[in-house]
Protein backbone atom coordinates (compact mmCIF):
# COMPACT_ATOMS: atom_id res chain seq x y z
CA UNK A 1 0.00 0.00 0.00
CA UNK A 2 2.70 2.94 0.98
CA UNK A 3 5.00 1.79 -2.26
CA UNK A 4 1.67 1.87 -4.27
CA UNK A 5 0.84 5.27 -2.78
CA UNK A 6 4.19 6.48 -3.32
CA UNK A 7 4.60 5.55 -6.95
CA UNK A 8 1.28 7.46 -7.54
CA UNK A 9 2.22 10.53 -5.76
CA UNK A 10 5.59 10.46 -7.63
CA UNK A 11 3.93 10.12 -10.96
CA UNK A 12 5.37 6.81 -11.40
CA UNK A 13 2.06 4.52 -12.45
CA UNK A 14 3.68 1.90 -14.38
CA UNK A 15 5.77 0.52 -11.14
CA UNK A 16 3.00 1.37 -9.20
CA UNK A 17 0.69 -0.97 -11.51
CA UNK A 18 3.48 -3.91 -11.58
CA UNK A 19 3.81 -3.91 -7.80
CA UNK A 20 -0.38 -4.37 -8.08
CA UNK A 21 0.38 -7.13 -10.38
CA UNK A 22 2.56 -8.67 -7.95
CA UNK A 23 0.08 -8.49 -5.03
CA UNK A 24 -2.68 -10.01 -6.98
CA UNK A 25 -0.01 -12.92 -8.17
CA UNK A 26 0.87 -13.33 -4.50
CA UNK A 27 -2.94 -13.19 -3.36
CA UNK A 28 -3.71 -15.92 -6.23
CA UNK A 29 -0.90 -18.00 -5.32
CA UNK A 30 -2.25 -18.14 -1.46
CA UNK A 31 -3.94 -21.08 0.03
CA UNK A 32 -6.81 -19.57 1.69
CA UNK A 33 -8.83 -16.58 0.28
CA UNK A 34 -8.09 -13.54 1.13
CA UNK A 35 -9.78 -11.14 3.60
CA UNK A 36 -12.21 -8.50 2.84
CA UNK A 37 -10.84 -5.72 4.34
CA UNK A 38 -7.14 -6.95 1.68
CA UNK A 39 -9.88 -7.08 -0.80
CA UNK A 40 -10.96 -3.89 -0.09
CA UNK A 41 -7.90 -2.02 -0.22
CA UNK A 42 -7.20 -4.10 -3.28
CA UNK A 43 -10.07 -2.65 -5.15
CA UNK A 44 -9.47 1.12 -4.04
CA UNK A 45 -5.94 0.70 -5.09
CA UNK A 46 -6.61 -0.25 -8.53
CA UNK A 47 -9.63 2.05 -9.29
CA UNK A 48 -7.11 5.23 -10.19
CA UNK A 49 -5.90 3.15 -13.13
CA UNK A 50 -9.10 0.83 -14.03
CA UNK A 51 -12.23 3.03 -12.69
CA UNK A 52 -14.64 0.20 -14.19
CA UNK A 53 -12.87 -3.15 -12.79
CA UNK A 54 -12.73 -1.18 -9.02
CA UNK A 55 -16.08 -0.79 -9.33
CA UNK A 56 -17.32 -3.56 -10.14
CA UNK A 57 -14.80 -5.36 -7.38
CA UNK A 58 -15.89 -2.88 -4.78
CA UNK A 59 -19.83 -3.81 -5.74
CA UNK A 60 -18.52 -7.67 -5.50
CA UNK A 61 -17.30 -7.25 -2.53
CA UNK A 62 -21.20 -5.81 -0.91
CA UNK A 63 -20.84 -1.96 -0.82
CA UNK A 64 -23.66 0.30 -2.43
CA UNK A 65 -21.97 3.03 -2.48
CA UNK A 66 -19.18 4.16 -5.21
CA UNK A 67 -15.64 3.60 -4.62
CA UNK A 68 -14.90 7.40 -5.82
CA UNK A 69 -15.94 8.41 -2.62
CA UNK A 70 -14.10 5.97 0.02
CA UNK A 71 -10.80 7.28 1.46
CA UNK A 72 -7.33 6.09 0.22
CA UNK A 73 -5.94 2.77 2.55
CA UNK A 74 -4.01 3.55 5.08
CA UNK A 75 -1.05 1.33 6.55
CA UNK A 76 0.11 1.15 10.34
CA UNK A 77 4.29 0.92 9.41
CA UNK A 78 4.50 -0.87 12.79
CA UNK A 79 3.26 -3.65 11.40
CA UNK A 80 5.45 -4.36 9.10
CA UNK A 81 8.67 -4.03 11.02
CA UNK A 82 10.34 -7.28 10.68
CA UNK A 83 11.40 -8.38 14.49
CA UNK A 84 13.77 -11.17 12.95
CA UNK A 85 16.94 -10.69 11.03
CA UNK A 86 18.85 -13.39 8.47
CA UNK A 87 22.65 -13.33 9.11
CA UNK A 88 25.33 -15.40 7.39
CA UNK A 89 27.40 -18.11 9.15
CA UNK A 90 31.04 -18.38 8.65
CA UNK A 91 33.63 -20.89 9.74
CA UNK A 92 37.03 -19.81 9.32
CA UNK A 93 36.00 -16.86 7.46
CA UNK A 94 34.25 -18.87 5.19
CA UNK A 95 30.50 -18.53 4.69
CA UNK A 96 28.64 -22.33 5.32
CA UNK A 97 25.14 -21.33 6.01
CA UNK A 98 22.93 -18.81 7.25
CA UNK A 99 20.31 -18.35 10.45
CA UNK A 100 17.37 -16.57 11.18
CA UNK A 101 17.25 -15.05 14.55
CA UNK A 102 15.80 -12.24 17.01
CA UNK A 103 16.63 -9.08 15.92
CA UNK A 104 17.10 -8.05 19.53
CA UNK A 105 18.93 -11.51 20.64
CA UNK A 106 22.65 -10.22 21.48
CA UNK A 107 23.90 -13.83 23.06
CA UNK A 108 26.24 -15.86 21.27
CA UNK A 109 25.01 -18.90 22.41
CA UNK A 110 22.31 -18.63 21.58
CA UNK A 111 23.73 -17.57 17.43
CA UNK A 112 26.17 -21.03 18.13
CA UNK A 113 23.49 -23.44 18.96
CA UNK A 114 21.22 -22.34 15.87
CA UNK A 115 23.81 -22.30 13.80
CA UNK A 116 25.18 -25.85 14.84
CA UNK A 117 22.05 -27.62 14.11
CA UNK A 118 22.39 -26.92 10.51
CA UNK A 119 24.33 -30.03 9.31
CA UNK A 120 26.56 -27.98 6.90
CA UNK A 121 27.76 -25.71 9.28
CA UNK A 122 28.52 -28.89 11.77
CA UNK A 123 29.89 -30.73 9.53
CA UNK A 124 33.20 -27.60 9.05
CA UNK A 125 32.83 -27.18 12.80
CA UNK A 126 33.31 -30.19 14.36
CA UNK A 127 36.69 -31.15 12.36
CA UNK A 128 38.64 -29.49 15.19
CA UNK A 129 37.92 -27.33 18.45
CA UNK A 130 36.26 -23.83 18.23
CA UNK A 131 38.28 -21.60 19.53
CA UNK A 132 37.07 -18.55 19.11
CA UNK A 133 33.69 -17.44 18.33
CA UNK A 134 32.99 -13.78 16.53
CA UNK A 135 29.48 -12.35 16.94
CA UNK A 136 27.94 -9.63 15.58
CA UNK A 137 24.18 -9.27 16.49
CA UNK A 138 22.26 -8.75 13.24
CA UNK A 139 25.40 -8.74 10.67
CA UNK A 140 27.62 -12.60 11.53
CA UNK A 141 28.37 -15.52 13.34
CA UNK A 142 31.86 -16.31 12.79
CA UNK A 143 33.04 -19.68 14.15
CA UNK A 144 36.95 -19.68 14.27
CA UNK A 145 37.99 -23.74 14.34
CA UNK A 146 41.91 -25.13 14.72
Amino acid sequence: MKKVTADIESMSFNTAISTLMVLTNHLSSLKTPASKDTMEKLALMVSPFAPHLGEECWNMLGHSETLAYAPWVEWNDSLTVDNEVTMGVQVNGKVRGEITIGKDVEDEAIAVDLAMAQEKVAKYAEAGKVVKVIFRPGKILNLIVK
